[in-house]
Protein backbone atom coordinates (compact mmCIF):
# COMPACT_ATOMS: atom_id res chain seq x y z
CA UNK A 1 0.00 0.00 0.00
CA UNK A 2 1.26 3.46 -0.78
CA UNK A 3 2.49 5.86 1.87
CA UNK A 4 -0.81 7.69 2.32
CA UNK A 5 -4.09 6.45 0.90
CA UNK A 6 -7.35 8.19 1.66
CA UNK A 7 -10.94 7.15 1.07
CA UNK A 8 -13.93 9.22 2.10
CA UNK A 9 -17.34 7.58 1.91
CA UNK A 10 -20.68 9.28 2.53
CA UNK A 11 -23.18 6.58 3.39
CA UNK A 12 -26.92 6.69 3.90
CA UNK A 13 -27.86 5.28 7.31
CA UNK A 14 -29.64 2.27 5.89
CA UNK A 15 -28.41 -0.77 7.89
CA UNK A 16 -28.55 -2.82 4.67
CA UNK A 17 -25.56 -0.84 3.40
CA UNK A 18 -23.31 -1.98 6.24
CA UNK A 19 -22.36 -5.10 4.24
CA UNK A 20 -20.63 -2.75 1.77
CA UNK A 21 -18.84 -0.99 4.63
CA UNK A 22 -17.64 -4.36 5.95
CA UNK A 23 -16.37 -5.38 2.51
CA UNK A 24 -14.55 -2.08 1.94
CA UNK A 25 -13.06 -2.12 5.45
CA UNK A 26 -11.92 -5.72 5.07
CA UNK A 27 -10.16 -5.07 1.78
CA UNK A 28 -8.61 -1.74 2.82
CA UNK A 29 -7.41 -2.91 6.23
CA UNK A 30 -6.28 -6.29 4.89
CA UNK A 31 -4.05 -4.59 2.31
CA UNK A 32 -2.47 -2.40 4.99
CA UNK A 33 -2.21 -4.89 7.84
CA UNK A 34 -1.66 -8.32 6.25
CA UNK A 35 -3.21 -10.00 9.34
CA UNK A 36 -6.54 -11.72 8.71
CA UNK A 37 -7.45 -12.21 12.38
CA UNK A 38 -6.88 -8.56 13.28
CA UNK A 39 -8.64 -7.46 10.08
CA UNK A 40 -11.78 -9.34 11.13
CA UNK A 41 -11.74 -7.62 14.53
CA UNK A 42 -11.35 -4.21 12.89
CA UNK A 43 -14.21 -4.91 10.47
CA UNK A 44 -16.46 -5.81 13.40
CA UNK A 45 -15.41 -2.67 15.33
CA UNK A 46 -16.13 -0.39 12.33
CA UNK A 47 -19.46 -2.12 11.80
CA UNK A 48 -20.29 -1.43 15.47
CA UNK A 49 -19.29 2.24 15.15
CA UNK A 50 -21.56 2.66 12.12
CA UNK A 51 -24.41 0.73 13.75
CA UNK A 52 -24.10 2.93 16.86
CA UNK A 53 -24.40 6.05 14.71
CA UNK A 54 -27.47 4.65 12.96
CA UNK A 55 -29.16 3.48 16.13
CA UNK A 56 -28.18 6.10 18.71
CA UNK A 57 -27.30 9.27 16.81
CA UNK A 58 -30.08 8.98 14.23
CA UNK A 59 -32.68 6.80 16.01
CA UNK A 60 -32.65 4.34 13.07
CA UNK A 61 -33.64 6.97 10.49
CA UNK A 62 -32.40 5.46 7.18
CA UNK A 63 -32.31 8.84 5.43
CA UNK A 64 -29.40 10.43 7.28
CA UNK A 65 -25.68 10.29 6.45
CA UNK A 66 -22.56 8.82 8.02
CA UNK A 67 -19.13 9.80 6.74
CA UNK A 68 -16.28 7.29 6.90
CA UNK A 69 -12.68 8.32 6.35
CA UNK A 70 -9.88 5.80 5.88
CA UNK A 71 -6.29 7.00 6.02
CA UNK A 72 -3.34 4.61 5.82
CA UNK A 73 0.23 5.71 6.26
CA UNK A 74 3.29 3.56 6.52
CA UNK A 75 2.96 2.92 10.29
CA UNK A 76 -0.52 4.28 11.13
CA UNK A 77 -4.05 3.41 10.08
CA UNK A 78 -6.80 5.86 11.01
CA UNK A 79 -10.50 5.33 10.46
CA UNK A 80 -13.12 7.93 11.35
CA UNK A 81 -16.87 7.54 11.55
CA UNK A 82 -18.77 10.84 11.67
CA UNK A 83 -22.43 11.68 12.04
CA UNK A 84 -24.51 14.82 12.63
CA UNK A 85 -27.07 13.19 14.91
CA UNK A 86 -27.54 13.21 18.67
CA UNK A 87 -24.24 13.63 20.52
CA UNK A 88 -23.20 10.57 22.54
CA UNK A 89 -23.05 11.07 26.31
CA UNK A 90 -19.43 11.04 27.53
CA UNK A 91 -20.07 8.22 30.00
CA UNK A 92 -21.25 5.96 27.16
CA UNK A 93 -18.00 6.19 25.16
CA UNK A 94 -15.38 5.96 27.90
CA UNK A 95 -13.13 2.93 28.17
CA UNK A 96 -14.29 0.61 30.93
CA UNK A 97 -13.00 -2.58 32.43
CA UNK A 98 -15.99 -4.77 31.82
CA UNK A 99 -17.02 -7.43 34.29
CA UNK A 100 -17.52 -10.89 32.82
CA UNK A 101 -21.00 -10.97 31.28
CA UNK A 102 -23.72 -12.57 33.36
CA UNK A 103 -26.09 -14.45 31.03
CA UNK A 104 -28.95 -13.73 33.45
CA UNK A 105 -28.58 -9.93 33.18
CA UNK A 106 -26.97 -9.49 29.75
CA UNK A 107 -28.92 -7.13 27.50
CA UNK A 108 -28.22 -6.02 23.93
CA UNK A 109 -26.00 -3.00 23.46
CA UNK A 110 -23.08 -1.42 25.21
CA UNK A 111 -20.42 -3.84 23.99
CA UNK A 112 -19.54 -2.11 20.70
CA UNK A 113 -17.75 0.83 22.31
CA UNK A 114 -15.64 -1.49 24.45
CA UNK A 115 -14.83 -3.62 21.39
CA UNK A 116 -13.57 -0.49 19.62
CA UNK A 117 -11.35 0.32 22.62
CA UNK A 118 -9.97 -3.23 22.62
CA UNK A 119 -9.29 -3.51 18.89
CA UNK A 120 -7.64 -0.14 18.26
CA UNK A 121 -4.53 1.31 19.88
CA UNK A 122 -6.37 4.63 20.27
CA UNK A 123 -10.06 5.52 20.07
CA UNK A 124 -11.39 9.03 20.63
CA UNK A 125 -14.96 10.32 20.56
CA UNK A 126 -15.31 13.99 19.77
CA UNK A 127 -18.65 15.76 19.89
CA UNK A 128 -19.69 17.56 16.74
CA UNK A 129 -20.44 21.25 16.45
CA UNK A 130 -23.25 21.82 17.26
CA UNK A 131 -24.41 18.18 17.00
CA UNK A 132 -23.01 14.84 16.03
CA UNK A 133 -20.06 12.65 16.82
CA UNK A 134 -16.69 11.75 15.36
CA UNK A 135 -15.11 8.46 16.38
CA UNK A 136 -11.43 8.48 15.46
CA UNK A 137 -9.76 5.06 15.68
CA UNK A 138 -6.03 4.49 15.19
CA UNK A 139 -3.94 1.37 14.82
CA UNK A 140 -0.15 1.35 14.75
CA UNK A 141 1.98 -1.25 12.99
CA UNK A 142 4.28 -3.06 15.33
CA UNK A 143 8.02 -3.24 14.60
CA UNK A 144 7.77 -6.52 12.71
CA UNK A 145 7.74 -6.30 8.91
CA UNK A 146 4.49 -7.13 7.15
Amino acid sequence: MENNTDITLHLRTDPGLLCSVRALTSRYVGEWLHDDSKTKEIVLAIDEACANAIQHAYNNDPNQTITLRFTAMERTLEIQVEDRGHTAPTEKVQRKTPAPPDPETLTPGGLGVQLIHQVFDEADWCPGTPTGNCVRMRLYKKNQES
